[in-house]
């Protein structure tokens, strides 16, 4: 079974623990799903950065509903900065992919009414590959496309302890910082997002 194409259906899978059969980066997820679409969209030329901020190079459908729902809210809006819209529908875009995945069949949902929604793994041992895929790209020698590198810096960036630990993200912080620079706009604007969340929970906001 293939791989789902998108970045944000991969980094939900990526965010999956196949050992302990739970989500991880609960409160994280709906940004770095929407940085992973940003990026899905910007490696495949259909959006550009003019001046920090976002702008259409080219709207036509890429065929997945996720990314296609971004790309219409973009050009809908105008223009606007990456901060704004890697947090833009946080929430939503994480159901949106759930039910992606759920209706390809890679994952399975247990709907709850008072507790969170149970997600199960169809595909443990693909979803390890890949993990494991992300991850070969640190290793010096690794020749790595600009989707997976793109992964890395996302599940890096998201802090999915799924992909890499604390001590890896910080051992390898400077070949992680090496993928992220053909994602700047969006790797910072994730950076940033990600500060934000974590002062407004510190806070008790």
């Amino acid at each position: 079974m293939n791989l789902p194409r998108s970045l944000p259906a991969r980094l939900y899978l990526l965010a999956y623990d196949p050992d302990k059969e739970r989500m991880t980066a609960r409160s994280r997820l709906g940004l770095v799903l929407r940085a992973a679409a940003l990026a899905d969209l910007y490696l495949d030329q259909r959006l550009a950065d003019d001046d920090g901020k976002v702008k259409v190079a080219a709207a036509r459908p890429t065929g997945d509903p996720v990314l296609d729902a971004v790309l219409r809210q973009i050009a809908d809006a105008g223009p606007r900065s990456w901060r704004r819209w890697v947090r833009a529908g946080e929430r939503r875009i994480v159901r949106e992919v759930r039910d992606q995945l759920e209706k390809e069949r890679w994952i399975k949902v247990e709907r709850r009414r008072i507790l969170p929604d149970r997600v199960r793994l169809r595909e443990r041992r693909e979803v390890k590959r890949y993990a494991a895929e992300v991850k070969s790209a640190l290793r010096p020698a690794a020749q790595a496309d600009g989707r997976t590198t793109a992964a890395l810096v996302l599940a890096a960036r998201g802090e999915l302890p799924t992909v890499l630990s604390r001590r890896e993200r910080r051992e390898h912080r400077g070949r992680i910082e090496e993928f992220a620079d053909p994602l700047w706009p969006i790797a910072r604007a994730l950076e940033h997002d990600l500060r934000r969340k974590r002062a407004v929970v510190a806070s008790g906001a």
